[in-house]
């Protein structure tokens, strides 16, 4: 399998990213931005870039990830499987958390490999 790198950022005095498109294969690995201010990382997702929903389990917790600025998250097997179009937030849905600036985003997207005739 291949990987490719998905950009994405949240706007200075936002706490939601743009949409980036996964569609090519399933999210493995996140990369925060070095001057990220602290925040849990929550997400919104949808099958066709129209309608957005949050993310939640099961058990209706919010899908929360505690972040580091300036490092990678490892993404467990199918925890964000079900997300063609994924937006980042900064906080949660309840108490979102500004980004003074812009913040940079990758997400590490795992790619099945072409296979040439």
């Amino acid at each position: 399998m291949a990987i490719e790198i998905i950009q994405g950022f949240i706007a200075p005095g936002e706490s939601m990213s743009a949409v980036m498109d996964c569609r090519s294969g399933e999210i493995v690995r996140l990369t925060m931005p070095p001057d990220w201010t602290n925040a849990a990382l929550t997400f919104q997702i949808s099958s066709d870039d129209n309608g957005y929903n949050d993310v939640f389990d099961h058990q209706g917790h919010e899908l929360k990830v505690v972040v580091v600025a300036g490092a990678a998250v490892i993404v467990p097997a199918d925890y964000l499987a079900a997300a063609a179009f994924i937006k980042f937030r900064s906080g949660t849905r309840d108490q979102p958390v500004a980004q003074p600036a812009h913040r940079d985003f990758a997400i590490a997207i795992r790619v099945p490999d072409t296979v040439v005739p």
